[in-house]
């Protein structure tokens, strides 16, 4: 039976594959197939599976698709046939065959698993995108509006953007628990933030961040937002956090292209470029690829230089940085015209896209350069940044902001029509304005002083509030981890590391939300929707401008990340009492 509280979702009913050949030395192998292929395809969050090795085959055609195939040996070969069938018009959506050698059988099934995964999502996208177009926008399910924006989301340009968004706001208006389209949402802002809207960098990864988070919350098991996340907490430089997430879009489904491409990238910034390329050679077995700027970049990284032009000069620069990169492969390999001539086109492309049209200043656009990049560690870029720069430079350093310096005692903090005029231990500094640099501010105006997070927000304190969960609800929490607790006995006991593993993930799991949710003593915790989303503003805009004020006096920083305390209440409490002006 069809679960009605995700009737939104599209139903695959995935039968047994039969055995065609003689005998029954396949049916164990055809067995572990079937195991295998329901728990690949139940990673896309998108898809509800159903098991069907014990529904009749009539129940099993009350589903929008089912999935079956065979095994035969034709000599020694492995031939095996798989059918994507469109239950409500009977219809073959699609179909494939397999093949592999009868002595590799169990090293070839990973393989072709994979293949036909892959081949399954795209097939079932496509085949979904073609019967929706027929339909009124009017009548489309919450699935059928996440699949339009997702569609939307490929054209990669902010008109696409906006009407992905629209997609994705109807689907949460439908269905306000949809995590998919929470993730969809946060992808429209990891778009304009990571290729396009550089003017709108804050606003969009803030974005990302927050609909990504609110999708995980949701749906701890959604690999999408699991992903933007890791890449959000890339480029703020908090790399541990950002390797945990990509992990863990990873474990979650390691058979989405898209995400795995996604995460190769990510991990040539942390550092594990040969794990990156396996993942990139893992894409190009799954699906056909338009990928080769991922491809040129892990070259770059791994020494390839050749390889990289080769793959970087065959398609147009996907991104604003990327002729930069391949102007370094050209000095890497000493051919001086080809480097001149991709850095006149990045320079070309930085004055059109990042300066509007301002002066342009070649040391800027470099200096743009180290600042995008997140890299934990050294870079293959830096022999070529030093020679265009003309002498060492210090990457460490951001110098987005005009230093200057003055006598040391005098701590001050204003603004100064646009920017902000900061002293502290001897150093000036001026920075653009932000809404967090108000906030700090406020707090240092009177120290000590516990102020709400909605006065600082501009709420106004909300009063009200209501729990996050009720006595029957908790109480129902402490029977599921009694039952749990004895299962993970039992299941050890009969040496079932992977029953094991999983139930040990789903108790974890409660005893996470039970520690956020519970209060001192065990008391349910309260909360308020207008407070939540004004201690989570203020805390994000006072943490994105300490981090920029990093950038040029990471004495204040970290004075400031030491002193200052965020949530329901916020204050700025020194350890020695500090006067500013």
């Amino acid at each position: 039976m069809v679960d009605s509280s995700r009737s939104n979702e599209v139903t695959i009913a995935i039968f047994p594959l039969e055995n065609l050949s003689e005998g029954n030395a396949l049916d164990i192998f055809c067995k572990s197939f079937y195991i295998d292929l329901v728990t690949e395809l139940s990673r896309f969050r998108q898809f509800q599976v159903i098991p069907c090795e014990l529904v009749p085959e009539a129940q099993g055609a009350g589903y929008a698709y089912s999935i079956r195939g065979s095994f035969r040996f034709y000599g020694d070969i492995l031939r095996i046939n798989a059918q994507l069938i469109n239950n409500r018009t009977g219809q073959v959506a699609w179909a494939d065959r397999y093949e592999g050698e009868k002595d590799s059988l169990f090293s070839i099934q990973e393989d072709l698993l994979k293949e036909i995964v892959s081949s399954l999502q795209q097939q079932l996208n496509y085949n979904l995108l073609a019967q929706i177009r027929k339909k009124s926008p009017v009548n489309l399910t919450v699935y059928e509006h996440w699949l339009y924006g997702m569609e939307a989301l490929k054209a990669g340009d902010t008109v696409a953007d906006e009407k992905a968004r629209v997609h994705f706001s109807e689907a949460i208006r439908i269905d306000p628990d949809y995590s998919l389209a929470y993730s969809g949402m946060s992808l429209t802002y990891f778009n304009e933030w990571s290729c396009q809207l550089w003017e709108r960098w804050e606003i969009s990864q803030k974005g990302a961040f927050e609909w990504a988070q609110k999708a995980i919350d949701l749906d701890e098991q959604n690999y999408v937002a699991a992903l933007v996340l890791g890449r959000v907490f890339l480029y703020e430089g908090e790399y541990d956090k950002a390797e945990h997430y990509l992990r863990r879009a990873l474990r979650l489904n390691p058979n989405d292209g898209e995400s795995l491409i996604q995460i190769a990238s990510c991990f040539v910034f942390l550092g594990y470029v040969t794990e990156a390329e396996n993942l990139y050679n893992k894409v190009a077995q799954m699906t056909p690829l338009n990928k080769d700027h991922i491809g040129a970049f892990i070259a770059l990284e791994l020494g390839q230089f050749e390889k990289c032009i080769a793959l970087g000069s065959a398609r147009p620069a996907p991104w604003v940085d990327f002729p930069g990169m391949m102007a370094a492969a050209h000095f890497q390999t000493g051919d001086l015209e080809g480097m001149k001539r991709w850095w006149q086109l990045f320079l070309t492309e930085f004055e059109k896209k990042i300066l509007k049209g301002a002066p342009l200043d070649e040391k800027q656009a470099l200096q743009w350069i180290i600042n995008i990049s997140p890299y934990r560690g050294r870079t293959n870029l830096e022999p070529f940044w030093k020679y265009i720069a003309g002498e060492d430079i210090d990457l460490s350093a951001r110098p987005v902001n005009n230093v200057s310096h003055s006598g040391a005692g005098v701590n001050e903090f204003f603004r100064e029509d646009h920017f902000w005029r900061i002293s502290f231990a001897g150093k000036t500094i001026q920075m653009p304005d932000v809404k967090g640099l108000h906030d700090i501010a406020r707090l240092l105006d009177d120290p000590e002083k516990q102020i709400h997070c909605s006065e600082l927000f501009g709420l106004g304190v909300v009063m009200g509030s209501e729990k996050m969960f009720d006595e029957k609800a908790r109480r129902s929490y402490q029977k599921k981890i009694m039952e749990l607790r004895e299962e993970i006995t039992l299941s050890e006991r009969d040496n079932d590391p992977e029953r094991t593993h999983a139930l040990q993930r789903e108790y974890d799991g409660i005893i996470e939300h039970l520690s956020s949710s519970l209060g001192i003593r065990g008391n349910v915790r309260k909360t308020n929707d207008a407070v939540d989303k004004a201690r989570s503003a203020v805390t994000w805009r006072i943490r994105k401008a300490i981090r920029k004020i990093e950038q040029v006096h990471p004495e204040l920083s970290k004075h400031l990340s030491l002193s200052i305390k965020t949530g329901i209440f916020c204050s700025y409490d020194p350890e020695r009492p500090l006067k500013w002006n």
